[in-house]
């Protein structure tokens, strides 16, 4: 087994081991040409992935991400995260589905740094990952972070050939010390940094990189996690007539304090190069200093006072194999928005727009299928006129069509909507009516 620790600044050199005869020796190089050797393969696909990054063009991908939870063995007991472990490296099969969830995000790379949207907003933000994971596990990192940081911080070790599909790839290990790791996990009461160990496997033909494996220490006990693994499959595509490297699949398992465990597939389309007016927002716009504001910013306007009802019918079609959190939705007003005295605000037809904020199944004594939604606009003369409100009346109620309904207030992710809960977790929903009634921004942040 060779140990070689990645250095830019010099190439690696093995020793061939020569022969006093003229044929031993030319076979040897014969040997040599046709075997890669593998500290030259990581040398050489290293600087090409190192290269890459700093010339990394300003691009953008959908994720579409799918989360499956699986319950523990353990409900009453509460074992160690290091049994638990050991249990899962040793389990063959896998444990119960309890349910899945659906959520789809638009990911940039800015500067080296993943930052995200929800698909067709006008801005990514560096805070916006854990406002909308919702309750389940999401990591970051896949397009580059950790390739750098192994790279150039991190001892590889060569674990020789593996044959993957028909291919000879190279497969080298590494361990990141948590002293020089910048892998961060979140805590109840904030950050923590974690070391973490995996694998690389590069393709010695093409000098690339084809599977990277990501796998965290144990987590510290406050974490609700104990150990977190992620593996990364990568490809070139097209952008900006350059071969990019970028996510293919990725998947996330997580193994929970109590035993239970999850698995989040993510798939990546429609990468490109992101258009220079969307807003990538990093904590408080900087005033550019010498600026002179020539033209006024139009005033935003008004959101609808709260205590407004009315009436909406959800015009989107609603696939559940398909559906996804996150996903744009239309709906039209099947009544007028009337003021305080009785007057027209918005007319019957007027058009809503608004977003899908949970799609969810989920098995259990009863099982049920889950599809949260929050309106975000109005459009009355024209103008698009924010609009916050909630399911009404303001309490869970039984109707014909679905088990239940009621108000949704998230005080982690500060949005205020409705969610629909239905008794059968393969209904295909032709049609959500239902009564609304407005409510002020801040209310639903504070609720709870």
């Amino acid at each position: 087994m060779k140990y070689f620790r990645f250095v830019l600044a010099a190439m690696l050199i093995v020793k061939l081991a020569s022969s006093a005869q003229t044929t031993d020796s030319a076979r040897t190089t014969d040997s040599a040409q046709i075997a890669p050797d593998p500290a030259r393969v990581l040398q050489t696909t290293g600087e090409r992935l190192l290269g890459d990054l700093k010339r990394m063009p300003r691009y953008t991908c959908v994720q579409l991400i799918t989360r499956t939870y699986y319950e523990g063995k353990h409900p009453f007991e509460h074992p160690s995260c290091s049994s638990l472990i050991a249990a899962h490296d040793a389990r063959k099969k896998k444990l119960p589905v309890q349910g899945w969830d659906r959520l789809r995000l638009e990911v940039a790379l800015v500067d080296g740094k993943s930052v995200y949207s929800w698909v067709g907003a006008p801005r990514f933000s560096d805070d916006t990952l854990d406002k909308l994971a919702g309750s389940g596990p999401l990591g970051s990192g896949d397009f580059g972070v950790f390739i750098s940081g192994i790279l150039y911080r991190a001892t590889l070790v060569s674990q020789g050939e593996r044959l993957v599909d028909g291919n000879r790839l190279f497969e080298y290990s590494y361990k990141m010390p948590i002293g020089k790791s910048s892998y961060n996990v979140k805590l109840p009461d904030g950050w923590a940094v974690t070391g973490y160990s995996g694998t690389l496997l590069l393709d010695p033909e093409a000098n690339d990189l084809v599977r990277l494996v990501v796998r965290t220490d144990e987590l510290p006990s406050i974490s609700s996690a104990c150990q977190a693994t992620s593996e990364v499959t990568y490809k070139r595509i097209p952008i900006h007539q350059r071969l990019v490297l970028v996510p293919h699949e990725t998947r996330l398992y997580t193994i929970t304090a109590t035993g239970n465990e999850s698995m989040s597939e993510t798939t990546y389309a429609n990468c490109r190069e992101y258009s220079s007016t969307v807003k990538m927002i990093f904590g408080i716009e900087p005033t550019v200093a010498g600026s002179v504001a020539t033209t006024p910013a139009p005033e935003a306007p008004t959101a609808l006072p709260a205590g407004l009802r009315f009436n909406a019918h959800i015009t989107t079609p609603l696939e559940i194999e398909t559906a996804a959190a996150g996903d744009p939705i239309e709906a039209t007003l099947t009544s007028p928005i009337r003021d305080k005295k009785k007057q027209i605000i918005a007319p019957a037809g007027a058009l809503l727009h608004g977003r899908l904020r949970t799609v969810k199944s989920w098995n259990g004594p009863f099982d049920s299928l889950q599809i949260g939604l929050q309106f975000e606009s109005i459009e009355i003369g024209g103008k698009k006129v924010p609009l916050n409100a909630i399911l009404y009346p303001p309490r869970a109620i039984y109707l014909p069509a679905y088990s239940y309904r009621m108000r949704f207030f998230d005080r982690d992710y500060s949005f205020v909507g409705g969610t629909f809960f239905f008794n059968e977790t393969h209904l295909r929903p032709k049609q959500l009516d239902s009564e609304w009634i407005t409510v002020a921004p801040a209310e639903g942040k504070d609720k709870k």
